[in-house]
This record gives C-alpha cells, structure tokens and sequence, in this order.
C-alpha cells in the first residue's frame, strides 16, 4: 500500500460554488502496476484485468498480477511541443466484449491524423485490425463511450497557442467535435444534418476544444463530456445532438496570452451556443480529463457525483452537480490522465510519471475506502 499524504489546499470561489479541499487520509492506495510514461487510458475486462494504454506508442494487458504487452498494433505518432500530444489514446471494449472481444482504439497515426482501430483482442494479441475511422487532422485527446452496442462516440481535441484555432466552427474540419459512428465506423442515418451540408454526417456536434471526459449515462441517456478551456474556462457538458458548444465564439477561460477569447457576451452566447451546465473560472484551472459518474461505488460519500482528474493541481476531482460543489478528493496525487470503476465496486486511476515525485514512474493505481 501506497502511505497517505494530507495536504489542504484552499482556492477563490467564483462562480457561486463551493470548491473544497479533501485529503486521501480515507483511501487506501496501492500500485498495482508502473514503469509507465504516459499511461493514457484504461479499459476495465474484469476486477484483476485491464488495457491500458501508453501514449508514447504501447498497449498492456494487466492480468493478475503481470503486465505485458499487447502485439499486432498499428504505427502511432505523438507530437512533442512542451508535453506530448496524440499517440495511443482511449481503449474502449464493446458492450459485448463478452461475447464478441472486441477493442477499439483511437490513436493518432503514422501520418499524425486520428484514427479509429478494431480489433479482436485473443490473449495478448491483436487480430482482424479494421481501421473503421480515419481524418485528415491531429487530435490533442480522444475519447470513446459507447450509447448502445450498436454506436459510439468519439471526441476530437484541438486547442490553438496562443490563439485559438477556428477549427471547431467549420463542419467541414474534424477538429473540435463530438462524432457519433455506427460499431462499424460508418454514418448512422439518425445523425444531424448540419448548416452547410447536404445529409448527415458523423459529426454530432461542434464548437468544441478539448474534450478529454466522455461518459454516457445508460440510466439516463445522457451523454455528458467535460472538455479543456485555454487559461481556465474548463467546461462540463450536456451534449445535445447537433449543438453548437461555442468554442472559440465564446468562452469562460483566456488565451495563453492573457487577453480574452472573444468579445461575445455571455448573453449573446446564450442565443447561438450552448453553454456548459458547469464551468471553472481562470482562478480555477481544472485541466480535465477522463470523466466517470459513479454508481455503486464502494466510495458512498462520492456516488451519484462525477469524478475527473484534475490536470493542473494533479488531483483527483469530485463534481457533484445537484449542490455545484467541486471538491479535491485526493490531493497531489499526480497527473490523472483516466478513471474507472471495478466490478468489485473499489476505483482505479492512471498517473503520469514524475508527478508528484522524481522518482515514480507512471503507474495504475488501485483505490479502496479505508474502514
């Protein structure tokens, strides 16, 4: 087990909310594998059985206790500015992984554009590798979640220093939208039709920036995504078919250089966008990413609320939306890059190497309430 370590830490309250800060002095925390640099996304096969994804190029298969990797993988391509960006991105099982074994993939490629691979995973090996999506752009973060076995979502992340791209209001540019695709990669006839195109298409919305959180809500057939703001701004979404989220008409964060976004009012962006049902101001720098709403969980205090990692103050983030409260529930824990549930009920997260210490690598963490 992994020793606690209580930190409090104190932040402005902006947007009429309350922001607290917790301590991990109440979870159990044990590593279950490391030696990772980036492990960016993790796909739960049972309690002692994960994918998981590295960033700089690799898929591992934990089983029981031992990690190795998975053969057969397509080329992927990250790019390298003050972090890195693309690479092997989300793992997502089919909802009939059961039965079917299927995986799928989004990862930027050998020619630096997001792609979606499937592929039936057999022991630790890849088999019938099917590109099902391919675009002409890079992606900064991708996610899938799955509405029902037969379509699933998938985001594409852009960003733009130290002004914001345009991408994301032009419906011909990938960049900056949400897509909904049939489990094959091909266009449901039930997608919107957007201004400027003829029929539908697999965008199901746009004016996005960096979604890094996709959750849908079977119970509630809700899709919600959290998403990346430039210097604050960070958003959490209800994602309405064919919406128009705004990025970069208008928003609650600043460019990198200080100066606003845009002169838009929140008023006027009210008209023509639709706005987040949460935001953070700049004061608060979320960062999100990944993004799970617990149910059942063996973390009572925490159920029916989202969870996230936070990025920027390398935390883990609890959001309850029926009392706005965003509280840091495990403090300095590092660079959470994802988030799921076991069927036991307990939580696993993935963390960047080097944070909050020199000396770890990235590492899956395992997380138990303590009695």
């Amino acid at each position: 087990m992994v020793s606690s370590l209580i930190v409090t830490l104190f932040f402005s309250c902006d947007q009429s909310t309350t922001q607290t800060s917790g301590s991990d002095d109440s979870v159990d925390q044990e590593i279950l594998a490391d030696g990772f640099e980036i492990p960016w996304a993790i796909a739960v096969i049972d309690e002692d059985d994960f994918l998981i994804t590295e960033r700089m190029g690799a898929l591992y298969r934990y089983r029981k206790g031992e990690l190795k990797k998975v053969k057969g993988l397509p080329n992927s391509k990250t790019y390298k500015t003050d972090r890195h960006y693309g690479g092997m991105m989300d793992i997502s099982l089919h909802p009939k992984f059961e039965f079917n074994r299927l995986v799928y993939l989004a990862y930027v490629d050998k020619y630096y554009h997001l792609s979606v691979a499937r592929f039936k995973l057999k022991e630790n090996t890849v088999e019938d590798l099917d590109i099902i999506f391919s675009s002409n752009q890079f992606s900064i973060g991708s996610r899938i979640a799955w509405q029902d076995d037969n379509h699933f979502f998938l985001t594409f992340g852009t960003g733009g220093a130290p002004k914001p791209d345009p991408g994301p209001q032009d419906v011909n540019d990938p960049r900056g939208k949400i897509f909904r695709l049939m489990a094959d990669g091909s266009i449901p006839a039930d997608n919107p039709v957007l201004p400027g195109i003829d029929g539908p298409s697999g965008i199901w919305t746009y004016g996005h920036r960096d979604p890094q959180g996709l959750y849908y809500d079977i119970d509630d057939s809700i899709l919600y995504a959290n998403e990346h703001g430039p210097l604050g701004g960070d958003e959490l979404n209800v994602i309405t078919k064919g919406g128009n989220y705004g990025w970069p008409l208008f928003s609650y964060g600043l460019n990198y250089d200080v100066t606003k976004v845009s002169e838009m009012t929140e008023e006027e962006a009210a008209k023509h966008t639709i706005l987040p049902i949460k935001y953070w101001e700049p004061s608060f720098r979320l960062a999100p990413s990944s993004l799970i709403k617990l149910k059942n969980s063996n973390f009572e205090q925490w159920n029916g609320s989202f969870l996230m990692g936070g990025l920027a103050y390398q935390c883990l983030v609890r959001y309850n939306s029926d009392v706005d409260e965003t509280e840091i529930v495990l403090p300095e824990a590092g660079r959470i890059r994802d988030v799921a549930q076991l069927p036991s009920g307990n939580l696993v997260i993935l963390i960047d190497q080097h944070t909050p210490t020199w000396w770890h690598k990235g590492r899956v963490v395992k997380l138990v309430p303590k009695n």
